[in-house]
């Protein structure tokens, strides 16, 4: 009788503690000094490729909007899910992840400014923009992702202000110095060192 009523304790100890890790909250990399000082002497990035944009028909204010990301194994997954407002212009990258499930995410208006000079006008067809803006950007490695509070030492979920679950980063992916993250494939893909 002992021995199952301490078989049952520990069952429940882990169960307990798996709930808690399974829903732990993302983490606000932006209090976590070691990463801070990192951006001290982190690169410039700045996207070589242009960002496709156009604002939100009215149709879509109020519905879900997904992101999906390439998930390094030749498909997708999802990133975050907000609503669509008409604060917000959708971005787009040009070439699909797969098939026709593109990169796109929601921007809002006046940081689309900066980053790209002007808003898109149209609500129908995705225009060509290219950033003006740089970023500063420090890789993602082994030593990073335990800072960040990684269980499973490939990802993490980091806090941001469009999406109270987070954003999940990956290893070997990188840190955007103002909130968010860029998967590995991403980067690649679509950034490069600024010119010094």
């Amino acid at each position: 009788m002992k021995m199952s009523f301490k078989l049952a304790a520990i069952v429940a100890s882990l169960s307990l503690s798996f709930t808690f890790n399974a829903f732990a909250a993302p983490v606000e990399f932006q209090k976590i000094p070691e990463i801070m000082k990192k951006f001290e002497t982190a690169d410039l990035y700045v996207k070589k490729s242009v960002t496709l944009g156009r604002l939100p028909a009215a149709s879509e204010i109020g519905a879900d909007f997904p992101t999906y990301v390439a998930d390094g194994k030749g498909g997708y997954s999802l990133e975050t899910s907000n609503v669509m407002t008409d604060g917000v212009v959708i971005a787009s990258m040009p070439n699909p992840i797969v098939d026709d499930v593109f990169n796109q995410w929601l921007v809002p208006k006046e940081t689309w400014i900066s980053s790209y000079g002007s808003l898109p006008t149209s609500t129908t067809e995705f225009k060509p923009f290219k950033r003006i803006k740089t970023i500063k950007a420090i890789k993602i490695d082994a030593d990073m992702l335990k800072l960040l509070g990684s269980e499973d030492g490939s990802t993490a979920m980091i806090k941001v202000s469009w999406d109270e679950k987070g954003m999940r980063v990956y290893k070997d992916g990188f840190l955007a110095d103002y909130e968010y993250g860029i998967a590995p494939q991403e980067m690649q893909e679509n950034y490069e060192l600024a010119p010094k």
